[in-house]
């Protein structure tokens, strides 16, 4: 492609971009917000030009012969096609990425192999800011699940509040230092895999311990319903088991 490539929106817009070229720009256009804008712009373009033509005299020139001339313009009929579809689809992108903002920002927790099971969670959140704020009391609608530390210094109380969607969990811990990467998993009574409902790291200092007695408090959410969660559990990456609740 000649040029800067941001001058290269209309020329795209128009199909007068080789293969090559076309791929290469509609690489561009996924990070670039002004050819995204110009290109909502200017998508229309080709069809101004269309009706501009269907109203401009034709010159005098000679009709090619008739199986030429169809050939001609089934050809040029299947390139309309081609380049509207694919104006179509990078206008949709270009308008996804501007309405999802200048960042979007994927966040992943690496699965870990527990008890021989790798963990896999269909839809994962991201990683919690720890809270200062209290979890809510039960009532309205909550249910507090009561500590338990697996057989390790670890305490944990979870409180569960049940939504249209699922349920959002509020998680007190304590008895833990670090470095530590976890993650707080959902156990479901039909089986299958865990749900990640959130992670979090925790520092040297650690949470609920001599010298850093606040516990850690976080928050999350899983597309289950309270009635629906066996158990929850908190794992740390290597997938050693830290603590298990019980509802």
């Amino acid at each position: 492609m000649g040029g800067t490539t941001h001058t290269d929106v209309a020329a795209y817009v128009l199909g007068l971009l080789s293969e090559k070229e076309n791929a290469a720009f509609e690489e561009h256009l996924l990070d670039c917000p002004n050819c995204q804008l110009d290109l909502l712009e200017l998508h229309h373009l080709p069809d101004v030009l269309d009706r501009v033509k269907a109203t401009w005299p034709r010159p005098p020139v000679p009709e090619p012969a008739p199986r030429v001339l169809g050939a001609l313009l089934e050809e040029a009929a299947a390139t309309r096609r081609k380049r509207r579809r694919s104006r179509q689809l990078a206008v949709a992108a270009a308008v996804a990425l501007i309405i999802a903002g200048p960042v979007v920002t994927l966040t992943f927790f690496t699965p870990s192999s527990v008890d021989g099971t790798t963990l896999v969670a269909p839809i994962e959140s991201p990683p919690a800011a720890p809270s200062s704020a209290k979890p809510p009391a039960p009532g309205s609608g909550s249910s507090s699940f009561g500590w338990s530390d697996a057989g390790s210094a670890v305490g944990a109380e979870v409180v569960v509040q049940g939504r249209e969607w699922g349920s959002t969990v509020d998680l007190e811990l304590r008895g833990i230092v670090g470095p530590k990467r976890c993650q707080l998993l959902a156990i479901a009574r039909s089986g299958g895999a865990p749900w990640v409902v959130t992670t979090w790291t925790v520092p040297v200092k650690g949470y609920g311990v001599d010298g850093s007695p606040d516990p850690l408090r976080v928050t999350g959410s899983t597309a289950l319903s309270p009635g629906e969660i066996e158990r929850f559990e908190i794992r740390g990456e290597n997938g050693q088991l830290l603590a298990s609740i019980s509802t």
